[in-house]
């Protein structure tokens, strides 16, 4: 492979991620919504929880600790809100269908929430509030993650980067904020590690609790905001481990460190019904005056453009669409090399 990234369509891509997710006795239907999630995540630039992940999945399929056809078991146990039990299954899997309960209770009772427990890796946060967004919900997101976020006050990892997505409704690039609660992101601490590059020293503490630019040595990151994202790991935690019944904080399986037992994740899902407040055209007019007068505002030095939540992503995905997804060299050979053990061509630009 050359050093510069090839660039694959998206329909080639997905298909290739559906084979290889079949040869490991994953039914279509499912793969394809993994892959969905997957090209989603790389289209909209979030390669870190793109196809870079799929070689990490297939070995959890392999060796059982993620059920290839997981039962899913799904309690409703008031008007508007419900259990989902994912069987170890896919994360992508169990989440989309916990947006389709959670859809289908708010379509009834106008609101609804759906607490997800025994699941795994969902991918990207912002694509099941996308999938909400685009049939007229307002909707949340989050799950909680092994340890990496060192709550403030403190010098080791504890909670993990608990990711949280809110996502409305437009005409347009809908308006998603899907953000980790550590004030990096964990890619970046990866990337440098790649690279060979250090890091500042404000942005994570090393196994004994003390800065460190070493990215190699990195064992906590610190919490957003200090206290608040400190606090808000921990609501996130709450929500999703504790009121599924699942492990929380430094008890969560270790996603790659650990792969000799299921993860038992725990999610939580909302949806919102915006008819019941207002006629759906109208909030979106209101939205769309909103954006209008944020992205009109005078750029400070820097800058080019005042951004909403979420427009970034969403000219992206336009553009990946229309060029291809760029597959850095590396991550390449792993595909191409994962192809070749399941006889699934890797795609060509």
């Amino acid at each position: 492979m050359e050093n510069n990234p090839i660039l694959i369509p998206e329909r080639k891509l997905s298909a290739f991620v559906v084979d290889v997710l079949s040869a490991v006795g994953v039914p279509t239907d499912d793969a394809t919504i993994v892959a969905d999630c997957l090209l989603t995540a790389n289209l909209s630039g979030v390669d870190s929880h793109g196809v870079v992940r799929l070689a990490h999945y297939i070995r959890r399929l392999e060796n059982g600790t993620i059920k290839a056809r997981p039962h899913l078991t799904f309690t409703r146990t008031a008007p508007a809100m419900g259990l989902l039990d994912g069987g170890d299954g896919l994360g992508h899997v169990v989440a989309y269908h916990a947006t389709t309960h959670a859809m289908d209770l708010a379509a009834e009772a106008g609101t609804s929430v759906v607490v997800v427990g025994n699941s795994s890796h969902f991918g990207m946060a912002g694509f099941y509030v996308l999938r909400m967004a685009e049939a007229g919900y307002a909707g949340v997101s989050m799950t909680a993650t092994d340890r990496m976020l060192v709550p403030f006050g403190a010098r080791k990892a504890f909670f993990g980067t608990n990711p949280i997505c809110f996502g409305f409704p437009t005409d347009g690039i809908p308006v998603v904020l899907d953000m980790a609660t550590t004030s990096i992101a964990w890619g970046k601490v990866a990337l440098a590690a790649v690279e060979g590059h250090p890091i500042p020293d404000s942005w994570a503490l090393d196994a004994q609790g003390n800065p460190t630019t070493d990215p190699r040595a990195v064992a906590g990151l610190h919490p957003a905001a200090g206290p608040k994202g400190s606090g808000l790991a921990m609501v996130i935690d709450i929500f999703c481990s504790l009121l599924a019944g699942m492990p929380w904080g430094p008890h969560i399986n270790r996603m790659y460190a650990e792969m000799d037992a299921p993860r038992h994740l725990g999610h939580l899902i909302m949806a919102i019904d915006v008819n019941r407040f207002l006629p759906l055209a109208r909030f979106k007019q209101n939205l769309a005056a909103m954006v209008q007068e944020l992205t009109a505002l005078e750029p400070a030095a820097g800058f080019d453009q005042v951004h909403y939540p979420g427009q970034l992503e969403g000219l992206q995905r336009a553009q990946r669409r229309a060029t291809g997804i760029p597959i850095e060299a590396g991550l390449a050979d792993e595909l191409a090399q994962l192809g070749q053990r399941y006889h699934v061509p890797f795609p060509a630009s």
